[in-house]
């Protein structure tokens, strides 16, 4: 497959341009999806994943949240602020810092997790339909290669 047209060639849409789109809309129909599966449960897709950080990790700082979850730090306070609003996590005050607060998940937040599991669980069936394991642990690879070459 040539991957770069010559600069007197007139091409239009290339195959690469048309898996690129479609590579870029799927992020925004998954993003869809999934807020329209955890309307039921009063989260959004961004609550749902600092959340699920949480639980996998109490303590995280909101800075932390923050970069795992790749948005800014006032963006992470606001989604900790909905989330403590709904009882599902607290903020603790860290031991070594009076400055840093630790997010911790609430009672609620642990015993919502089963729930919460089968609803994004039925998203991903939904999404990766009719592929074999093997499938997905290429696609896996596909994917890590692309980040790496973008990192590159």
């Amino acid at each position: 497959m040539k991957l770069v047209a010559n600069s007197d060639e007139a091409v239009v849409l290339t195959p690469l341009d048309t898996l690129t789109f479609r590579l870029e809309d799927l992020p925004r129909q998954l993003r869809r999806l999934i807020d329209d599966a955890l309307q039921g449960h009063d989260l959004g897709r961004t609550q749902w994943r600092l959340l699920a950080y949480v639980l996998r990790q109490e303590g995280l700082t909101q800075t932390e949240l923050a970069r795992y979850l790749e948005i800014e730090r006032a963006s992470a306070g606001l989604a900790i602020d909905a989330l403590e609003k709904k009882a599902l996590v607290a903020r603790r005050q860290h031991p070594g810092d009076r400055r840093v607060w630790r997010i911790v998940p609430t009672e609620k937040a642990k015993k919502l997790l089963g729930d919460l599991r089968v609803t994004v669980d039925e998203v991903y069936a939904q999404l990766f339909d009719g592929f074999s394991q093997q499938e997905l642990e290429q696609l896996g690879r596909f994917f890590e290669r692309m980040a790496l070459n973008i990192r590159a």
